[in-house]
């Protein structure tokens, strides 16, 4: 795991689950850390996850408290889907490749798959490729929204660059009202925004937004 001065934290993928479930629980203890921009073999980490680790590295994914950009390239089937679902936004690399065939090997998802496939395409398209075992290329997985851009490992870390410059705990609060909001009804929804946007009110980059505005220059936040 290896990070720049803007807080960008790499990680990459190899075919050990339980690293990444421990990496990932210090990544989220890492208070200065902004974005985590997720690449590597995704078919052999979806290898591990099935295998069983003792740790679930998809859960620590999907809980952790920065934004997730991953970029997917190559074969990212089942296990390592449900773990690709767990991040916040996908960007596909042309050669990849996406299948849920679990229900095809008599077994189904076990890590969310069910759960995050429907919220990201839809209950329609989700039951087609469960059912089916379909494998989508970068192009289709597009389409039904499974990933949001299609570019090389370059166009994810600009994203991630961009996220990066965001006022830190914002772009937390953001990212924990969104991740509620299958779960609530609008107006709990909103009165969760609000209270997080009280919350922001109180902090030290809040007034740094405010004075760089008003002077006309980039702001400086430090998470605080």
């Amino acid at each position: 795991m290896t990070d720049n001065p803007k807080r960008i934290v790499r990680l990459t993928l190899d075919e050990d689950a339980a690293a990444l479930a421990a990496a990932l629980l210090a990544l989220d203890a890492d208070i200065d850390a902004r974005v985590l921009l997720l690449s590597g073999d995704w078919s052999a980490i979806g290898v591990s996850v099935r295998d069983g680790a003792d740790d679930d590295s998809v859960a620590a994914l999907a809980a952790l408290r920065i934004p997730v950009v991953a970029w997917v390239d190559g074969d990212c089937h089942d296990e390592a889907l449900e773990l690709a679902l767990a991040a916040d936004i996908r960007i596909a690399g042309e050669s990849a490749t996406f299948r849920m065939g679990h229900a095809r090997e008599g077994r189904m998802p076990s890590h969310g798959g069910t759960q995050r496939l429907t919220r990201a395409v839809g209950r329609g398209q989700a039951l087609r490729l469960l059912l089916t075992g379909e494998t989508l290329d970068a192009d289709d997985a597009l389409r039904i929204g499974l990933v949001h851009d299609v570019g090389d490992l370059e166009d994810a870390e600009a994203l991630a660059a961009s996220i990066a410059d965001a006022g830190p705990i914002a772009a937390q609060y953001v990212k924990e009202a969104i991740a509620a909001s299958p779960d609530l009804p609008l107006r709990e929804g909103m009165r969760l925004e609000a209270d997080l946007s009280i919350l922001l009110h109180s902090t030290a980059d809040r007034a740094e937004g405010l004075r760089s505005f008003a002077e006309k220059r980039k702001a400086r936040f430090e998470g605080r």
